[in-house]
Protein backbone atom coordinates (compact mmCIF):
# COMPACT_ATOMS: atom_id res chain seq x y z
CA UNK A 1 0.00 0.00 0.00
CA UNK A 2 2.83 2.36 0.84
CA UNK A 3 4.44 1.74 -2.56
CA UNK A 4 1.14 2.27 -4.37
CA UNK A 5 0.49 5.51 -2.48
CA UNK A 6 4.03 6.70 -3.14
CA UNK A 7 3.73 6.08 -6.90
CA UNK A 8 0.34 7.78 -6.89
CA UNK A 9 1.68 10.91 -5.18
CA UNK A 10 4.68 11.00 -7.50
CA UNK A 11 2.32 11.75 -10.40
CA UNK A 12 0.23 14.17 -8.32
CA UNK A 13 0.82 17.93 -8.08
CA UNK A 14 4.12 18.82 -6.41
CA UNK A 15 2.51 20.29 -3.27
CA UNK A 16 0.70 16.97 -2.59
CA UNK A 17 3.94 15.08 -3.14
CA UNK A 18 5.67 17.36 -0.60
CA UNK A 19 2.89 16.74 1.93
CA UNK A 20 3.32 12.99 1.50
CA UNK A 21 7.12 13.18 1.88
CA UNK A 22 6.66 15.29 5.02
CA UNK A 23 4.34 12.61 6.41
CA UNK A 24 6.92 9.81 6.03
CA UNK A 25 9.96 11.97 6.87
CA UNK A 26 10.32 10.39 10.30
CA UNK A 27 10.09 6.85 8.92
CA UNK A 28 12.34 6.87 5.86
CA UNK A 29 14.33 3.82 6.95
CA UNK A 30 11.18 1.94 7.88
CA UNK A 31 9.72 2.73 4.47
CA UNK A 32 12.83 1.36 2.73
CA UNK A 33 12.96 -1.75 4.93
CA UNK A 34 9.27 -2.51 4.37
CA UNK A 35 10.02 -3.65 0.79
CA UNK A 36 10.25 -7.45 1.05
CA UNK A 37 12.14 -7.91 -2.23
CA UNK A 38 14.86 -5.49 -1.14
CA UNK A 39 15.13 -7.20 2.24
CA UNK A 40 15.43 -10.69 0.74
CA UNK A 41 18.21 -9.60 -1.63
CA UNK A 42 20.04 -7.84 1.22
CA UNK A 43 19.81 -10.88 3.51
CA UNK A 44 21.18 -13.08 0.70
CA UNK A 45 24.09 -10.66 0.39
CA UNK A 46 24.77 -10.95 4.15
CA UNK A 47 24.65 -14.76 3.99
CA UNK A 48 27.16 -14.84 1.11
CA UNK A 49 29.54 -12.56 3.01
CA UNK A 50 30.38 -14.73 6.02
CA UNK A 51 27.54 -13.63 8.30
CA UNK A 52 26.96 -16.67 10.56
CA UNK A 53 23.56 -18.34 10.97
CA UNK A 54 23.04 -17.11 14.55
CA UNK A 55 24.04 -13.57 13.57
CA UNK A 56 21.77 -13.70 10.51
CA UNK A 57 18.85 -14.86 12.65
CA UNK A 58 19.48 -11.98 15.04
CA UNK A 59 19.48 -9.55 12.07
CA UNK A 60 16.10 -10.92 10.92
CA UNK A 61 14.63 -10.52 14.43
CA UNK A 62 16.02 -6.96 14.65
CA UNK A 63 14.42 -6.05 11.31
CA UNK A 64 11.11 -7.52 12.43
CA UNK A 65 11.22 -5.54 15.68
CA UNK A 66 12.25 -2.36 13.88
CA UNK A 67 9.32 -2.57 11.46
CA UNK A 68 6.95 -3.10 14.40
CA UNK A 69 8.41 -0.19 16.41
CA UNK A 70 5.72 2.21 17.70
CA UNK A 71 3.03 0.26 15.82
CA UNK A 72 0.09 0.14 18.23
CA UNK A 73 -1.31 -2.95 16.52
CA UNK A 74 1.92 -4.88 17.19
CA UNK A 75 2.34 -4.00 20.84
CA UNK A 76 1.15 -1.63 23.54
CA UNK A 77 1.05 -1.01 27.28
CA UNK A 78 -2.17 0.40 28.70
CA UNK A 79 -2.01 2.49 31.87
CA UNK A 80 -5.10 3.30 33.93
CA UNK A 81 -5.78 5.76 36.71
CA UNK A 82 -6.61 3.88 39.96
CA UNK A 83 -9.30 6.48 40.86
CA UNK A 84 -11.02 7.30 37.54
CA UNK A 85 -11.65 5.75 34.08
CA UNK A 86 -8.77 7.68 32.37
CA UNK A 87 -6.43 5.37 30.40
CA UNK A 88 -3.32 5.94 28.30
CA UNK A 89 -2.16 3.60 25.55
CA UNK A 90 1.59 3.54 24.81
CA UNK A 91 3.08 1.78 21.76
CA UNK A 92 6.00 -0.58 22.40
CA UNK A 93 9.36 0.50 20.95
CA UNK A 94 11.87 -1.89 19.38
CA UNK A 95 15.10 -0.81 21.16
CA UNK A 96 16.99 -2.05 18.11
CA UNK A 97 20.30 -0.63 16.86
CA UNK A 98 18.65 -0.29 13.45
CA UNK A 99 16.19 2.28 14.77
CA UNK A 100 17.44 5.90 14.82
CA UNK A 101 14.76 6.92 17.32
CA UNK A 102 15.48 4.12 19.82
CA UNK A 103 19.23 4.55 19.29
CA UNK A 104 19.00 8.24 20.16
CA UNK A 105 16.97 7.50 23.29
CA UNK A 106 19.41 4.77 24.38
CA UNK A 107 22.34 7.10 23.86
CA UNK A 108 20.79 9.88 25.95
CA UNK A 109 19.68 7.51 28.70
CA UNK A 110 23.07 5.80 28.94
CA UNK A 111 25.01 9.04 29.14
CA UNK A 112 22.66 10.38 31.81
CA UNK A 113 23.12 7.23 33.88
CA UNK A 114 26.91 7.26 33.62
CA UNK A 115 27.45 10.94 34.37
CA UNK A 116 27.53 10.29 38.12
CA UNK A 117 30.57 8.01 37.54
CA UNK A 118 32.60 10.48 35.46
CA UNK A 119 35.34 12.29 37.40
CA UNK A 120 35.55 16.05 37.21
CA UNK A 121 39.00 16.06 35.61
CA UNK A 122 40.30 16.76 32.11
CA UNK A 123 39.81 14.11 29.43
CA UNK A 124 40.78 13.77 25.80
CA UNK A 125 39.04 12.20 22.83
CA UNK A 126 41.33 9.98 20.73
CA UNK A 127 40.25 8.27 17.50
CA UNK A 128 42.01 5.01 16.54
CA UNK A 129 41.54 3.87 12.94
CA UNK A 130 42.47 0.74 10.99
CA UNK A 131 44.22 1.04 7.58
CA UNK A 132 42.20 0.04 4.54
CA UNK A 133 44.31 -3.08 3.86
CA UNK A 134 43.33 -4.55 7.25
CA UNK A 135 39.63 -3.68 7.46
CA UNK A 136 38.29 -6.70 5.55
CA UNK A 137 39.80 -9.13 8.08
CA UNK A 138 37.64 -7.69 10.85
CA UNK A 139 34.65 -8.39 8.60
CA UNK A 140 35.63 -12.03 8.09
CA UNK A 141 36.11 -12.56 11.85
CA UNK A 142 33.80 -10.31 13.89
CA UNK A 143 35.32 -11.48 17.18
CA UNK A 144 38.42 -9.43 16.33
CA UNK A 145 36.43 -6.22 16.87
CA UNK A 146 36.27 -6.75 20.63
CA UNK A 147 40.06 -7.12 20.64
CA UNK A 148 40.40 -3.59 19.25
CA UNK A 149 39.08 -2.11 22.51
CA UNK A 150 41.47 -4.28 24.52
CA UNK A 151 44.31 -3.11 22.23
CA UNK A 152 43.45 0.55 22.92
CA UNK A 153 43.63 -0.20 26.65
CA UNK A 154 47.04 -1.84 26.16
CA UNK A 155 48.28 1.25 24.28
CA UNK A 156 47.34 3.59 27.13
CA UNK A 157 48.64 1.15 29.74
CA UNK A 158 52.01 1.29 27.95
CA UNK A 159 51.93 5.10 28.20
CA UNK A 160 50.59 5.57 31.73
CA UNK A 161 52.72 2.79 33.27
CA UNK A 162 55.91 4.07 31.58
CA UNK A 163 56.65 0.59 30.21
CA UNK A 164 59.30 1.83 27.75
CA UNK A 165 61.31 3.34 30.63
CA UNK A 166 60.97 0.18 32.69
CA UNK A 167 62.32 -1.93 29.81
CA UNK A 168 65.52 0.17 29.88
CA UNK A 169 66.21 -0.66 33.52
CA UNK A 170 69.56 -2.36 34.05
CA UNK A 171 68.25 -4.16 37.12
CA UNK A 172 64.96 -5.74 36.09
CA UNK A 173 62.17 -5.68 38.68
CA UNK A 174 59.30 -8.17 38.64
CA UNK A 175 55.90 -6.77 37.76
CA UNK A 176 54.56 -8.30 40.98
CA UNK A 177 57.03 -6.40 43.15
CA UNK A 178 55.88 -3.34 45.07
CA UNK A 179 58.93 -1.53 43.70
CA UNK A 180 57.93 -2.08 40.08
CA UNK A 181 55.95 1.19 39.95
CA UNK A 182 57.51 4.48 41.06
CA UNK A 183 55.59 7.34 42.68
CA UNK A 184 55.48 9.17 39.32
CA UNK A 185 53.82 6.27 37.47
CA UNK A 186 50.07 6.48 36.88
CA UNK A 187 48.78 3.04 37.83
CA UNK A 188 45.04 3.76 37.67
CA UNK A 189 43.68 5.80 34.74
CA UNK A 190 40.21 6.11 33.24
CA UNK A 191 39.26 4.92 29.74
CA UNK A 192 35.95 4.49 27.91
CA UNK A 193 36.05 3.09 24.38
CA UNK A 194 33.29 2.81 21.78
CA UNK A 195 33.62 0.54 18.73
CA UNK A 196 32.22 1.75 15.40
CA UNK A 197 32.26 -0.29 12.20
CA UNK A 198 30.82 2.25 9.76
CA UNK A 199 32.20 5.34 8.11
CA UNK A 200 30.18 8.36 7.06
CA UNK A 201 29.64 6.81 3.62
CA UNK A 202 28.33 3.55 5.23
CA UNK A 203 31.36 1.53 4.10
CA UNK A 204 33.00 -1.04 6.38
CA UNK A 205 35.45 1.02 8.43
CA UNK A 206 36.16 -0.36 11.93
CA UNK A 207 37.57 2.20 14.35
CA UNK A 208 37.53 3.03 18.06
CA UNK A 209 36.55 6.27 19.78
CA UNK A 210 38.37 6.55 23.12
CA UNK A 211 37.76 8.99 25.96
CA UNK A 212 40.80 8.90 28.27
CA UNK A 213 41.52 10.78 31.48
CA UNK A 214 44.49 13.15 31.44
CA UNK A 215 45.87 11.78 34.66
CA UNK A 216 45.18 9.17 37.30
CA UNK A 217 46.35 7.71 40.58
CA UNK A 218 49.77 6.35 41.47
CA UNK A 219 50.45 3.28 43.61
CA UNK A 220 49.81 5.36 46.78
CA UNK A 221 46.45 6.50 45.30
CA UNK A 222 47.68 10.08 44.92
CA UNK A 223 46.43 11.94 41.84
CA UNK A 224 48.96 12.75 39.10
CA UNK A 225 48.28 14.77 35.96
CA UNK A 226 49.32 13.59 32.51
CA UNK A 227 50.79 16.60 30.72
CA UNK A 228 51.15 15.16 27.21
CA UNK A 229 51.05 11.95 25.16
CA UNK A 230 54.00 10.73 23.11
CA UNK A 231 52.38 10.53 19.67
CA UNK A 232 55.07 8.32 18.10
CA UNK A 233 54.83 5.80 20.94
CA UNK A 234 51.04 5.58 20.63
CA UNK A 235 51.27 5.14 16.85
CA UNK A 236 53.87 2.39 17.13
CA UNK A 237 51.98 0.52 19.84
CA UNK A 238 48.68 0.76 17.92
CA UNK A 239 50.30 -0.62 14.76
CA UNK A 240 51.84 -3.52 16.69
CA UNK A 241 48.54 -4.52 18.34
CA UNK A 242 46.40 -4.24 15.18
CA UNK A 243 48.78 -6.40 13.13
CA UNK A 244 48.95 -8.98 15.93
CA UNK A 245 45.14 -9.12 15.99
CA UNK A 246 44.72 -9.78 12.27
CA UNK A 247 47.57 -12.33 12.30
CA UNK A 248 45.79 -14.45 14.91
CA UNK A 249 42.24 -14.27 13.51
CA UNK A 250 40.00 -17.28 12.91
CA UNK A 251 39.06 -16.93 9.26
CA UNK A 252 36.63 -18.99 7.13
CA UNK A 253 39.34 -20.47 4.88
CA UNK A 254 43.10 -20.81 4.41
CA UNK A 255 43.20 -18.29 1.58
CA UNK A 256 42.00 -15.44 3.82
CA UNK A 257 44.26 -16.63 6.64
CA UNK A 258 47.28 -16.49 4.32
CA UNK A 259 46.25 -13.05 3.04
CA UNK A 260 46.04 -11.77 6.65
CA UNK A 261 49.56 -13.00 7.47
CA UNK A 262 50.98 -11.56 4.23
CA UNK A 263 49.32 -8.19 4.89
CA UNK A 264 50.69 -8.09 8.44
CA UNK A 265 54.20 -9.01 7.24
CA UNK A 266 54.08 -6.34 4.53
CA UNK A 267 52.93 -3.60 6.91
CA UNK A 268 55.52 -4.62 9.51
CA UNK A 269 58.26 -4.00 6.95
CA UNK A 270 56.81 -0.73 5.67
CA UNK A 271 57.49 2.40 7.64
CA UNK A 272 53.80 3.19 7.59
CA UNK A 273 52.18 4.95 10.50
CA UNK A 274 48.68 3.85 11.46
CA UNK A 275 46.51 6.93 11.59
CA UNK A 276 44.96 8.05 14.82
CA UNK A 277 43.60 11.44 15.70
CA UNK A 278 43.90 13.25 19.00
CA UNK A 279 40.99 15.67 19.38
CA UNK A 280 41.69 19.39 19.45
CA UNK A 281 41.71 20.61 23.02
CA UNK A 282 40.87 18.79 26.21
CA UNK A 283 37.43 17.96 27.52
CA UNK A 284 37.73 19.74 30.85
CA UNK A 285 34.26 19.27 32.29
CA UNK A 286 31.83 16.49 33.11
CA UNK A 287 29.32 18.08 30.77
CA UNK A 288 31.86 18.00 27.96
CA UNK A 289 32.65 14.32 28.31
CA UNK A 290 28.96 13.41 28.50
CA UNK A 291 28.47 15.31 25.24
CA UNK A 292 31.25 13.34 23.57
CA UNK A 293 29.99 10.01 24.86
CA UNK A 294 26.48 10.75 23.64
CA UNK A 295 27.80 11.64 20.19
CA UNK A 296 29.73 8.41 19.68
CA UNK A 297 27.62 5.89 21.56
CA UNK A 298 25.55 3.14 19.94
CA UNK A 299 23.46 4.63 17.16
CA UNK A 300 22.10 3.75 13.74
CA UNK A 301 24.68 3.89 10.91
CA UNK A 302 22.84 6.80 9.30
CA UNK A 303 20.56 9.57 10.52
CA UNK A 304 17.26 9.80 8.66
CA UNK A 305 17.64 13.49 7.85
CA UNK A 306 20.66 12.58 5.67
CA UNK A 307 18.45 10.52 3.36
CA UNK A 308 17.42 13.04 0.72
CA UNK A 309 15.63 10.98 -1.92
CA UNK A 310 13.90 7.59 -2.12
CA UNK A 311 12.66 5.88 -5.27
CA UNK A 312 11.52 2.33 -5.94
CA UNK A 313 15.05 1.28 -6.88
CA UNK A 314 17.51 3.80 -5.42
CA UNK A 315 18.31 5.73 -2.26
CA UNK A 316 20.25 9.01 -2.13
CA UNK A 317 21.93 10.29 1.02
CA UNK A 318 24.63 12.81 1.87
CA UNK A 319 27.58 12.95 4.25
CA UNK A 320 30.31 15.42 5.13
CA UNK A 321 33.51 14.04 3.61
CA UNK A 322 36.39 14.41 6.08
CA UNK A 323 38.94 13.72 3.33
CA UNK A 324 37.57 16.68 1.37
CA UNK A 325 37.43 19.32 4.13
CA UNK A 326 33.98 18.14 5.31
CA UNK A 327 32.42 18.98 1.96
CA UNK A 328 28.81 17.84 1.58
CA UNK A 329 28.85 14.78 -0.70
CA UNK A 330 25.82 12.94 -2.11
CA UNK A 331 25.76 9.22 -2.90
CA UNK A 332 23.06 7.39 -4.87
CA UNK A 333 23.01 3.60 -4.64
CA UNK A 334 20.56 0.75 -5.32
CA UNK A 335 18.14 0.13 -2.45
CA UNK A 336 19.45 -3.43 -1.96
CA UNK A 337 23.01 -2.12 -1.57
CA UNK A 338 21.88 0.61 0.83
CA UNK A 339 20.05 -1.88 3.08
CA UNK A 340 22.99 -4.33 2.91
CA UNK A 341 25.39 -1.56 3.96
CA UNK A 342 23.26 -0.94 7.04
CA UNK A 343 22.72 -4.61 7.97
CA UNK A 344 26.41 -5.56 7.93
CA UNK A 345 27.03 -3.01 10.70
CA UNK A 346 24.47 -4.61 13.03
CA UNK A 347 26.65 -6.36 15.66
CA UNK A 348 25.96 -9.93 16.83
CA UNK A 349 23.65 -10.41 19.79
CA UNK A 350 25.16 -9.35 23.15
CA UNK A 351 28.23 -7.86 21.44
CA UNK A 352 29.81 -5.27 23.74
CA UNK A 353 30.20 -2.00 21.85
CA UNK A 354 31.18 0.12 24.89
CA UNK A 355 34.06 -0.92 27.17
CA UNK A 356 35.29 0.71 30.36
CA UNK A 357 38.77 0.32 31.83
CA UNK A 358 40.77 1.54 34.82
CA UNK A 359 38.85 3.45 37.46
CA UNK A 360 35.82 3.58 35.10
CA UNK A 361 35.49 -0.22 35.06
CA UNK A 362 32.68 -1.82 37.04
CA UNK A 363 34.94 -3.76 39.40
CA UNK A 364 37.52 -1.72 41.32
CA UNK A 365 38.95 -1.98 44.83
CA UNK A 366 37.35 -0.27 47.81
CA UNK A 367 40.46 1.87 48.38
CA UNK A 368 40.36 3.16 44.81
CA UNK A 369 36.64 3.95 45.16
CA UNK A 370 37.39 6.10 48.18
CA UNK A 371 40.19 7.90 46.31
CA UNK A 372 38.08 8.78 43.27
CA UNK A 373 35.06 9.92 45.32
CA UNK A 374 36.83 13.21 46.04
CA UNK A 375 37.00 13.91 42.27
CA UNK A 376 33.36 13.25 41.55
CA UNK A 377 31.10 16.20 40.91
CA UNK A 378 27.71 16.14 42.58
CA UNK A 379 25.22 16.03 39.73
CA UNK A 380 21.50 16.05 40.44
CA UNK A 381 19.98 13.14 38.53
CA UNK A 382 16.30 13.55 37.75
CA UNK A 383 13.92 10.96 39.18
CA UNK A 384 11.89 11.19 35.97
CA UNK A 385 12.87 9.16 32.92
CA UNK A 386 14.13 10.70 29.68
CA UNK A 387 10.79 9.87 28.01
CA UNK A 388 8.79 11.61 30.76
CA UNK A 389 10.94 14.75 30.57
CA UNK A 390 10.73 14.89 26.78
CA UNK A 391 6.94 14.53 26.86
CA UNK A 392 6.66 17.25 29.48
CA UNK A 393 8.85 19.65 27.44
CA UNK A 394 6.85 18.95 24.28
CA UNK A 395 3.27 18.63 25.53
CA UNK A 396 3.43 20.02 29.08
CA UNK A 397 2.27 16.76 30.69
CA UNK A 398 3.69 13.63 32.31
CA UNK A 399 2.13 10.70 30.39
CA UNK A 400 2.33 8.36 33.40
CA UNK A 401 0.21 10.62 35.63
CA UNK A 402 -3.54 11.03 35.37
CA UNK A 403 -4.35 14.51 34.01
CA UNK A 404 -7.53 14.60 36.13
CA UNK A 405 -6.52 13.07 39.49
CA UNK A 406 -2.78 13.98 39.29
CA UNK A 407 -1.80 10.54 40.60
CA UNK A 408 0.51 7.94 39.08
CA UNK A 409 -1.32 5.47 36.85
CA UNK A 410 -0.89 1.70 37.03
CA UNK A 411 -0.25 -0.91 34.34
CA UNK A 412 -3.60 -2.27 33.18
CA UNK A 413 -2.92 -4.32 30.05
CA UNK A 414 0.05 -5.46 28.01
CA UNK A 415 0.19 -6.90 24.48
CA UNK A 416 3.03 -7.79 22.14
CA UNK A 417 2.74 -9.67 18.86
CA UNK A 418 5.62 -11.97 19.79
CA UNK A 419 4.12 -12.88 23.17
CA UNK A 420 0.36 -13.28 22.76
CA UNK A 421 -2.23 -13.35 24.26
CA UNK A 422 -3.20 -10.07 25.93
CA UNK A 423 -1.95 -9.92 29.52
CA UNK A 424 -4.32 -8.29 32.03
CA UNK A 425 -3.37 -6.96 35.46
CA UNK A 426 -6.88 -6.67 36.95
Amino acid sequence: NWTQNFNHFETAPIFLYNIFMTYIIQDKLKYIFSNNNILLDSLKFCKKNNIGDSHLEYIKISIDKFLACRDISKGFVKFKCPHCPVTHLFPVTCKSKLCPSCGYKYSRTWTENIQKHILNIEHRHVLFTVPQECRKFFFYDRSLLSKLSAAVNQVFKFIFHNISRKRKRKNKISGHSRYYFTDSDIVHYGLISVIHTFGRDLKWNPHVHAIVSLGGFNKNLEFRKMKYFNVDTIAGQWKYHVLKIIENGSYPNRKIEKAAKNTATKLYKENKRFFFNVGNGDINSTKGIIKYLGRYLARAPIAEYKITDITDKEVTFFFNDLANDKKKTCITMPSETFVSHILIHLPPKNFKMVNRYGFYSRHISGRLKEAIDAFRKNIAVSRYSFYQRQMYRTFGMNPFYCPVCKVKMIVWEFYHYRYPPLKKYY
